[in-house]
């Protein structure tokens, strides 16, 4: 009912990419998001070729001006990053010739600010940053269409900047794949369907954002390819390459994490009902494309298939069950899982 289930993940907290891969494998997951935020690592044709063989496709991030204050009314500097992006494609990612490349554009998150502090970015950050993120964003994505049109985007958008202005980006072509990430709500983030901090913020699913989300899948008709990036996981970011550390350091980093897992499970269970409603909106979409990634960061997953993010991926399958029923199934998956 979802083409795509699979996971988005700092590539520089992959301690061990073949067993992350397998473990995504015996989990039934086909797709995963690796952000190295400047460029690809050094293993990344092998880390490629290896998921391929295992039926996942591999989609790099990386950073169109994502990480620092960007002016998104200034033309020059979406020139300027227009010529820093092609030439990253042009040099690492074309190359590779991956299932996809995410990218992430400054400005678009709550916490950013223009870089100019100019009354057109401040006036934006009011109403919606839409129409700036289709000029400064759009001129990039041109390019890269342009010299690269078999090479597909992820346009991966946290809507907390954008907010009532989204309409503008139905212009977009619709074979650019619109990686939601944050729903806004009144003055305040409304997560699909998890707070990203569950630990300190306990949200509810409400009318509004399961109406948002429908239209999110509809912005461009049964044309879009469409992506939501779904919260509640225990997160550390960073971008180092990755390595390939064995059993012993594997699980001496997850002792660290577990406590944080075990709350996650809680959590998850809790609000499962309120994720299987989100997932149904999505699965009933006339979107051509759907993806569901979750969004785990150090989630030490080639050490162990953790409880929530399987059950999160098994709710995705089918999300027009019974929370009792997917909960049965998941712990039935999790025999044989590494103790």
């Amino acid at each position: 009912m979802i083409d795509h289930i699979g996971m988005w993940t700092w590539g520089g907290r992959v301690y061990n990419w073949k067993k992350y891969l397998d473990n995504m494998h015996r989990s039934g997951m086909d797709t995963v998001v690796l952000w190295h935020a400047d460029k690809p690592p050094v293993a990344a044709r092998e880390i490629q070729d290896y998921g391929h063989n295992l039926g996942i496709r591999i989609i790099w991030g990386f950073n169109w001006s994502w990480g620092g204050p960007v002016c998104l009314a200034n033309e020059a500097e979406s020139l300027r990053w227009r010529e820093i992006v092609t030439g990253l494609v042009r040099d690492y990612y074309a190359p590779l010739k991956p299932d996809g490349i995410c990218f992430q554009v400054g400005g678009t998150e709550f916490g950013t600010y223009c870089k100019s502090d100019c009354d057109v970015c401040r006036e934006a950050y009011k109403t919606g940053v839409g129409p700036l993120y289709v000029e400064f964003a759009g001129r990039i994505m041109d390019a890269v269409r342009a010299q690269w049109p078999a090479l597909k985007m992820y346009a991966n958008l946290h809507l907390g900047q954008v907010h009532a202005s989204y309409e503008a980006l139905q212009v977009l072509d619709p074979a650019i794949n619109i990686m939601w990430e944050d729903l806004p709500g009144p003055e305040y983030h409304i997560h699909v369907p998890f707070a990203y901090e569950w630990e300190l913020e306990d949200t509810t699913l409400q009318d509004s954002t399961v109406d948002m989300v429908r239209r999110m899948c509809e912005l461009r008709g049964e044309r879009e390819d469409v992506s939501f990036v779904i919260k509640g996981f225990p997160a550390h970011w960073g971008g180092l390459d990755p390595t390939l550390l064995e059993d012993f350091d594997l699980k001496v980093l997850s002792s660290t994490y577990q406590h944080k897992w075990d709350a996650a499970a809680d959590y998850c269970e809790r609000k499962l009902d309120q994720a299987l409603r989100v997932f149904r909106v999505i699965s009933e979409s006339p979107a051509r494309e759907k993806t569901v990634v979750m969004l785990v960061e150090h989630g030490l997953w080639e050490y162990r298939r953790h409880y929530a993010a399987e059950l999160i991926a098994e709710a995705l399958r089918n999300p027009f069950r019974d929370p009792s029923e997917v909960i049965r199934v998941t712990r039935e998956l999790q025999r044989g899982n590494i103790e």
